[in-house]
Parts: C-alpha cells; sequence; structure tokens
C-alpha cells in the first residue's frame, strides 16, 4: 500500500525547527513518514475529509500526495419518523367501528387484515417538502424527499445507487434510465439529488413517490458508492499533520528534545505540536 500522506517531509521537519527541535530525523527516514501516514488516515476518519492535489506537491519525495479523490460503498437506513400511532399508516377504510377499544380486542384475523391496508410509505420521515405529502390523496407530481446524511464530506459523484424494491432486491436508480439524479443542488426536484454545503457536509435526498410502494424494510435499505474528496489540500491541512506527526516523533523519543529547550518535559513539547495542530483544523469542526 502507497504511503500516501497529506504533507511532505520537509513541512515535518518545518515543524519540527519551528519548535526548536532538530530539523532532521536520524533514524530511517521511514519512521517520519510513517508517522505522517497514520496521522492522515487518522485525519481523515476523524474530520470525515479528504483533500488531494491532482499535480501532486512537487517538494514531495518519500511520502505520495494523494492525487484525486476517494470512493467510498455505505449501507444506509431509510429515517422513519420517531414515533408512530397504532394504525396511523392505514389507509383509512369506509366502515369504522365505534368501539374505540377495537383495536385492543381484535384478533390475529383483524390484525392480518389491518396489515393489508398499511402504506408503508407514510412512515417515511419528510426532510424536504409537505410533511402531509404521504397521506392520500398523494400528489406524486411534487417531489417528497427524505435525507441520508453521507458519511463523508465532499461528495462529489454518485457511483452506484441502490434502492430496495417491493420485491425485496435493489435498484440501481443512478445506472437506470428511468430515474434522474446527481451531484448539486442543479439536480434538485429529480428523483435523487445530494447536497454539498459550505462545511462540506453532504446529504442524499431520495423522492420518496419515486420507490416502490410496498417497501419490505426501511433498515439497509440504500446502498451507495460515491467518491468525495476537496481539491487542493490547505496550507493548515499540511501544518496540522506536520505538528500531529512530529507530537508522535517526540512521544516515541525519535527526536531528541535539546538541554537548553525552554520545555518541562516530553510531554509537555508533544502537548505544544499537538494543540497547534487542532488550532489549525478548528475551521473544519
Amino acid at each position: 500500500m502507497a504511503d500516501v500522506g497529506y504533507c511532505t517531509t520537509e513541512d515535518l521537519r518545518r515543524a519540527l525547527r519551528k519548535a526548536n527541535l532538530p530539523g532532521d530525523v536520524n533514524q530511517d527516514p521511514q519512521i517520519a513518514v510513517d508517522a505522517i501516514v497514520s496521522r492522515t488516515d487518522w485525519l481523515e476518519k476523524t474530520y470525515s475529509r479528504h483533500w488531494y492535489e491532482p499535480d501532486g506537491i512537487s517538494e514531495a519525495s518519500d511520502v505520495d500526495i494523494p492525487t484525486s479523490a476517494n470512493t467510498r460503498d455505505d449501507e444506509e437506513d431509510i429515517a422513519t419518523r420517531a414515533g408512530m400511532v397504532h394504525g396511523a399508516s392505514e389507509n383509512e377504510r369506509h366502515r369504522t367501528r365505534k368501539n374505540s377499544d377495537a383495536l385492543l380486542e381484535a384478533g390475529p384475523r383483524y390484525e392480518r387484515r389491518r396489515k393489508h391496508y398499511q402504506d408503508p410509505k407514510e412512515e417515511i420521515r419528510i426532510a424536504f417538502g409537505r410533511p402531509e405529502s404521504l397521506e392520500p390523496p398523494v400528489d406524486d407530481t411534487v417531489p417528497a424527499y427524505t435525507r441520508i446524511t453521507l458519511a463523508r464530506k465532499d461528495a462529489k459523484t454518485i457511483n452506484t445507487l441502490s434502492v430496495v424494491n417491493d420485491q425485496g432486491g435493489f435498484d440501481d436508480w443512478a445506472a437506470s434510465n428511468d430515474y434522474s439524479g446527481g451531484v448539486g443542488n442543479q439536480h434538485r426536484g429529480e428523483d435523487y439529488w445530494a447536497r454539498v454545503n459550505n462545511g462540506g457536509v453532504s446529504e442524499l435526498y431520495l423522492d420518496v413517490h419515486a420507490m416502490d410502494d410496498d417497501i419490505p424494510s426501511f433498515s439497509n435499505a440504500v446502498y451507495i458508492d460515491f467518491d468525495y474528496g476537496h481539491e487542493g489540500i490547505p496550507r493548515n491541512v499540511r501544518r496540522a499533520v506536520a505538528n500531529w506527526a512530529a507530537a508522535d516523533l517526540v512521544e516515541e523519543a525519535v527526536v531528541e528534545i535539546p538541554q537548553n529547550a525552554t520545555v518541562y518535559g516530553v510531554d509537555t513539547k508533544a502537548e505544544e505540536l499537538e494543540r497547534k495542530a487542532e488550532e489549525l483544523m478548528e475551521v473544519y469542526e
């Protein structure tokens, strides 16, 4: 596996020198590379983001700078309402019982008949559209979207979008000509679209009207394969990774602290480096 990192070994050396520490690692340079790579992987998982430089970084030699977006394949649930009253998703029938305790007194036969009249879609939580848009009479010409927050920010492309159908299988909306959508507000009003806000948070909207009527389950009902990433690695991200990597090297005693350093010990110097890295990443929290 390639040694992929969000900063270079030169960035690491600059962070060490700025902290009044030796700017060169005397041991195998691979130790420095390992520190950068481990912090890069940790950073993506912690902040749910990926950065890349299409043309790379000229001074990078020991570390491979990511040059393209990453891909992720996730399974998601369809969100339902917080609570449903017994019978709330049933289609109203012509004959109703006057006895208010009828539901409690009814036997298994009535329960089977009751389920036959249920509309599973009415249990779905609507995030964008009229809350009552799934109640009869349904106007399916006006989209009613349910929302799924993706596990990674800065979504760029939806490669596959498999949504459960009434047979318990899955239809790939992204590959089918029967559905339309994509990433960006220009797709709003279509069967599906993903919105990416200024903070990179990516949310997928599915038009409930485009789903089959008799959905067998809301759990693991959507599988999505998508590309994500922010083009360009900002300077503060590079510096943050370098500072975190430097803190790791100090704690592991790879970098020796000079005797005349104005610090109380290894732990203090490592904490200073980590604190600086956290300050640099505050904008992404």
